[in-house]
């Protein structure tokens, strides 16, 4: 019904087995997909084809297929010099794809399984041809055989093969209930009606009543993935029976409280909606994996610049140099010396290549610069990471029994990135458990709750006791209440008890109100309901029409006739859509007080509406709906525009409010996320003053916060920009606000007096014994508000600063979805919104909708810069745009189903588990995930700017230091210490990152993965280069008994210097990390060398130099040792030293929390009062120490980011800019 969804544009006609087929018409089923699925990737002869075609779309696998095949033409042509074979990197990079692609087909070989498993399920197929009214056959047919057309019985418990129309079932009025858990997840019964073949309903009693009628025709819309909306005609026994999705069994669904079904086959296989609304895995770009390729592109631009600084020193070098290179004209020598023509200073060096094919020797060369493990390395860090996810217990609800799921693995560094959160209100913040509380009835306010008005039972009392005039509102309020729904009525077969099935929490506690009010529902089929009226005894209503709920409508209504003849139709909806659509009175005034009562106090509103009809009104309105619903096209249209019509003028009974409970610790989730620097936004439903409520409830607004209300007036969008001009020019006065000379002068003084205070202090205690220091010396002033998570306040802002560099702690935004609908899509409009809204700390968006809410979020995610991180979180299927839209998606498993979760990258089962899941996985994952990416290119760097060295030493030649073999094999042996940093390492506990929420600002604002950390890393791998291969040749140089023995004795230094350098940025220690830490040096000096050194049938240029290095002469064999002792400890002492000085002097927040956490504070006295949890210690070295972090290591990384600084204006300054508003101008803005 309606306008949620759109419809089909196309339709199809297909013939139904009724009878036998024709020729025809078994040709235009043959036209029709069949039933079989596949969700599989690839087949048997795909498999190679595309699985390659996905490897070589990363962008690292393409450079080092590039590099091969420069290696294979430098080694077989003349074009010019390859250094090393092709098979050293050739033989890696197809392990790696092998590893890659094996990982594929594994998983993709577990969904051909699944696939099959479904399509050979059975299903009764019945046989027209063999079949009589008196004996029904069916033929046992697997599911991938049924066909469009057949007529299908479906037996109690079972699943439902195909997309099916309702014909006949075993209940009565030919009913059937299905579950649809595996649709939507929600597991109350859904009731579907047979079609109405006949003249007042079903023409079939029995299964043999299908028989004998010769074959029908069926038109319909083509398939769609829109699971609620269908549109059909059934043309049979010479009738035209319109159809719609109350008639539809979906495949997926599963058959319960009926016998049997029998149902005819509309859609097939891919054509199934369940199988329409299926996806692929969403892949979704990780934020670090698109950093990590443009680090690949300047990684490859340094690549190219050496390659060019390399062929430039040869050409000089050979431009001096090569009339002294004699000895490389040994061809020419060979054929002039016997007969005495050769001259040696004739002798002229003339290389096998060109200038410029030394270029391409040289990016060969180079090649390592570029980890090949990389992607492997980070997918299989990725992959731990969901692990930790999927197996922690403390996100893990014992009473749903749901633990968290990451449904996308590459996505767990980006938890620790957020900066944006989205999140539904209803089932999310919320439990989605909706109690009846108070209601509003003539002019009444009643309660259940003690002093909240009148009690229930008042209510209840005059319902039935008077029935006519002011009196009969409260019995039209409780039929209303018990009769506008759609529930199913289930009983146990234990107890006997009925139970209520609804299709959403909120119908539940409103029928569930009217049995307690004596309003029960004890029978419904398809066109009555039974109501127990207690000592009144029963009623039966007849149900004419049923005009469903849907997002845009926010309404449903219900046509009744009583057993007196009256027809009357009962409506329930939001109350700002029911209110438009009622007579005006004053219990109307009367009832808006209450309703902003009632949200005030965070209750969930709707209003009541009846009409009473008369005969002549029914009967013309009845046949417009029918004609609407047995239109094959404009069907909603023409169902809207006949709704319509009837629920207007209606008459006001009353308007409920129900309670929807915050979930548990969802106030001390919001607050700490807050406190992480996470800027969250509410979208929901319900209106402002709840919405409001709510906010404060969950602690999302504060009472001394400053709220700004953006509403239209008068519907009016211009009034809407008209305010966020006047928002924007009165928060831009902030930065014109200016101190006097000595204010800012004092201020400087004493901050640098604080910032050398602490250094002196740093210094000066390092190395000191612990000393007896007085109580209370370690803060400034012991104040309780000292923590790292204080709101540091700014009260000097630089003039002409953007809007969108302000933000303040201490304003929130209010806007609703009338005034958003003229917003979104004005570019202006949004640019001067989500200016105002990035100030504010947090932003509730009320009455909006599905769509409106991916809109916002898109708003954001495209136009604040850089992009930030935005995460959607939501439990219902309204929330799956949003969900999709932000860059991570996370579900609650909720009561309104699993479409959210099916949509989600993250599943959780509370609100309260986002908490763990950002600050603490999130954190994790990213800062591990950003060092064993750096770890990785620091490790090539080294090595490549070691064969740049040795360049000096060679005329840049193009030599390699290192045999070939060796040289392919450096990510291999060093392969293991990144992947256990990136599997393992955690910088701080869970404790201190609980503790101290600050430290979330390293992901949030990008600190670990971004160029000035990356020129760090590489400025460190050069001169670690430089250290390892100089120092190297001071001690040993270029011997005499063969080139491989320096070059292998500069390899087994750098390995063991680049393990020394994993060691110390290792702050995770476990059996594991430790195994593999020792057993890749085994694995090199232990296993490869022996035996590769050894193989002399394999590489006789490289026999026996282990031996020769190791225990060889005594003076090569000492300095062989020399080297390795002395040589990679100066590689770690350099790092330790950098560590310690940044630790000393532009340390940032996260080194004093990781310091705290370790118990590390330069002063005995200290770290013992750490240790021992000292609430004042603690805050007076947050105090001293953050201050200076703030404005030194962050700004200045700021400085060289693509991001503008933050300036935070206090609570001070906004009053100052507020106290100038009068009353009028506050009301202008919307300032509250």
């Amino acid at each position: 019904m309606g306008n949620s969804q759109p419809q089909s544009s196309g339709w199809r006609t297909a013939p139904m087995r009724t009878g036998p087929f024709s020729e025809e018409e078994e040709a235009i089923c043959k036209t029709f997909t069949d039933n079989s699925i596949s969700t599989g990737k690839y087949t048997i002869i795909t498999f190679w084809a595309k699985s390659l075609f996905e490897q070589f779309a990363r962008l690292a696998n393409i450079y080092f297929l590039v590099i091969s095949l420069m290696m294979m033409v430098g080694t077989y042509t003349d074009l010019y010099d390859s250094p090393l074979t092709p098979w050293t990197t050739l033989g890696p990079l197809s392990f790696v794809l092998m590893v890659s692609m094996v990982k594929e087909a594994l998983e993709d070989i577990k969904r051909h399984r699944s696939d099959h498993q479904i399509n050979t399920t059975e299903t009764e197929v019945m046989d027209v041809s063999a079949s009589t009214k008196e004996n029904v056959v069916y033929e046992k047919r697997q599911w991938r055989n049924v066909k469009v057309g057949d007529v299908v019985r479906v037996m109690n418990n079972s699943d439902i093969p195909a997309d099916l129309i309702l014909l006949h079932s075993s209940e009565d009025q030919n009913a059937a209930y299905i579950e649809t858990a595996n649709i939507d997840g929600e597991t109350n019964l859904k009731a579907r009606n047979a079609a109405n073949t006949g003249e007042e309903g079903p023409a079939f009693s029995s299964e043999g009543d299908l028989v004998g009628h010769g074959a029908a025709s069926f038109e319909y819309e083509d398939p769609n993935p829109f699971i609620h909306t269908f549109a059909g005609t059934l043309d049979f026994m010479g009738k035209k029976t319109p159809t719609d999705q109350s008639n539809v069994l979906l495949r997926g669904a599963t058959l319960r409280n009926t016998k049997y079904a029998l149902g005819i086959c509309v859609y097939t296989g891919t054509d199934t909606k369940i199988i329409q609304n299926s996806r692929q895995s969403r892949t979704k770009l990780a934020n670090i994996d698109s950093t990590v390729n443009t680090t690949i592109y300047l990684i490859m631009f340094a690549q190219c610049l050496l390659s060019a600084l390399t062929m430039i020193g040869m050409v000089i070098f050979e431009k001096r140099q090569g009339s002294n290179l004699w000895y490389l004209c040994m061809e020419d020598a060979q054929e002039k010396l016997p007969n005495g023509t050769f001259l040696y200073s004739d002798c002229e060096w003339e290389s096998s290549s060109d200038t410029w094919g030394y270029f391409f020797t040289f990016f060969i060369l180079y090649n390592n610069f570029i980890p090949i493990s990389l992607y492997v390395t980070v997918e299989m860090c990725n992959y731990s990471h969901a692990h930790y996810i999927d197996n922690d217990l403390q996100m893990y609800d014992e009473g749903q029994d749901v633990p968290a799921v990451a449904r996308t693995s590459n996505l767990g560094s980006d938890l620790g990135q957020v900066e944006y959160i989205f999140s539904d209100k209803t089932g999310t913040l919320t439990q989605n458990v909706m109690r009846f509380q108070k209601c509003s009835v003539g002019g009444v306010s009643y309660s259940k709750v003690e002093g909240g008005g009148e009690v229930m039972e008042s209510l209840k009392r005059l319902a039935f006791e008077k029935k006519s005039g002011s009196a009969g509102k409260p019995y039209d309020f409780i039929a209303c209440l018990g009769l506008c729904h759609t529930i199913v009525l289930e009983t146990d077969e234990e107890t006997g008890k009925i139970e209520y099935k609804a299709e959403s929490p909120d119908e539940e506690a409103l029928v569930s109100a009217a049995h307690e009010l004596g309003f029960s529902l004890v029978e419904r089929t398809s066109s009555t309901m039974t109501i127990d009226l207690g000592p009144g005894g029963k009623k039966k209503f007849r149900i004419h029409a049923t005009i469903p709920f849907d997002s845009a409508r926010k309404r449903m209504s219900v046509v009744v006739e009583t057993e007196d003849g009256k027809y009357i139709i009962y409506s329930k909806g939001a109350d700002n859509i029911m209110l438009e659509r009622t007579r005006s009175t004053e219990d109307a005034n009367v009832m808006n007080s209450h309703l902003s009562t009632y949200a005030s106090e965070g209750l969930r509103t709707l209003v009541l509406c009846k009409k009473v009809l008369s005969k002549g009104e029914f009967t013309k309105w009845t046949r417009d709906w029918k004609d609407a619903m047995n239109k094959t096209e404009g069907r909603d249209d023409a169902m809207a525009m006949a709704a319509s019509v009837v629920e207007c003028d209606l008459e006001l009974v009353g308007a409920t409010a129900i309670e929807d409970a915050l979930q548990d610790d969802v106030p001390d989730t919001i607050a700490d996320l807050m406190q992480c620097g996470i800027k969250l936004w509410v979208l929901t439903g319900d209106k402002m003053e709840t919405a409001i409520n709510i906010g404060y409830s969950c602690k999302l607004l504060q009472e001394e916060m400053t709220l700004i209300k953006i509403q239209a007036l008068d519907d009016n969008p211009e009034s809407i920009k008209l305010q966020l001009q006047k928002l924007a020019g009165h928060f831009g006065q902030v930065t014109k606000l200016t101190k006097n000379f000595f204010e800012v002068f004092n201020e400087r003084i004493e901050r640098r007096k604080t910032q050398w205070r602490s250094r002196i202090k740093r210094v000066s205690t390092m190395f000191s014994v612990a000393k007896k220091t007085s109580e209370g010396s370690l803060t400034d002033d012991g104040g309780e508000n000292d923590e790292i998570d204080d709101d540091v306040e700014e009260t000097m802002l630089p003039e002409g600063l953007d809007l969108s560099q302000l933000e303040s702690q201490h304003m929130a935004l209010i806007i609703d979805g009338p005034s958003l609908a003229h917003v979104l899509g004005d570019k202006e409009s949004e640019r001067l919104l989500l200016q105002i809204a990035c100030i504010c700390k947090a932003v509730i968006a009320c009455r909006v909708s599905p769509s409106q809410k991916a809109l916002i979020v898109r708003l954001v995610k495209k136009n604040v810069y850089p992009m930030p991180m935005t995460l959607a979180i939501g439990d219902g299927a309204n929330d799956v745009g949003m969900i999709q839209e932000a860059q991570v998606g996370v579900g609650i498993s909720g009561k309104e189903g699993r479409q959210a979760v099916n949509s989600s990258d993250f599943a959780i089962a509370q609100f309260k588990f986002l908490r763990r899941l950002v600050m603490v996985h999130g954190r994790w994952n990213y800062r591990r995930l950003c060092k064993c990416i750096l770890y990785s290119f620091y490790k090539n760097i080294v090595l490549t700017f070691m064969l740049f060295f040795f360049g000096f030493y060679t005329g840049f030649s193009g030599k390699s230091l290192f045999e070939d073999m060796v040289y392919s094999g450096y990510n291999f042996f060093l392969g293991m210490p990144p992947l256990m940093i990136g599997m393992f390492d955690k910088d701080m506990s869970q404790r201190t990152m609980l503790r101290f929420k600050k430290v979330y600002m390293s992901g949030r604002e990008r600190m670990d993965l971004n160029v000035p950390t990356l020129a760090s890393w590489m400025v460190q791998g050069v001169v670690d280069a430089a250290i390892l291969f100089f120092f190297t040749f001071c001690v040993i140089g270029f011997v005499s008994d063969g080139m491989f023995i320096f070059g292998t004795t500069c390899y087994s230094a750098l390995i063991l210097g680049m393990l020394y350098r994993a060691a110390s940025s290792t702050y995770t220690w476990n059996v594991v990390v430790a195994f593999f830490w020792v057993g890749s040096g085994i694995l090199y000096a232990g296993i490869f060398m022996p035996i590769y050194s050894n193989w002399y049938s394999y590489s006789p240029q490289f026999y026996g130099v282990a031996y020769e290095m190791i225990a060889g002469s005594e003076g090569q064999a000492g300095a062989f040792w020399l080297v390795i002792l002395v040589v990679p400890t100066l590689v770690l002492i350099l790092d330790l030293s950098k560590k310690l000085w940044r630790s000393m002097f532009v340390s940032t927040i996260i080194d004093h929390a990781m310091e705290i956490d370790r118990g590390i504070t330069h002063d005995a006295q200290e770290m013992f009062r750490v240790m021992e949890g000292d609430e004042e210690t603690i805050k007076g070295i947050l105090k001293t120490r953050g201050e200076f972090a703030d404005d030194g290591m962050y700004k200045w990384w700021l400085a060289f980011s693509s991001r503008l600084p933050k300036f935070k204006f206090d609570r001070k300054k906004l009053r100052l800019l507020n106290r100038k508003l009068d009353d009028k101008s506050k009301r202008e803005l919307g300032i509250i």
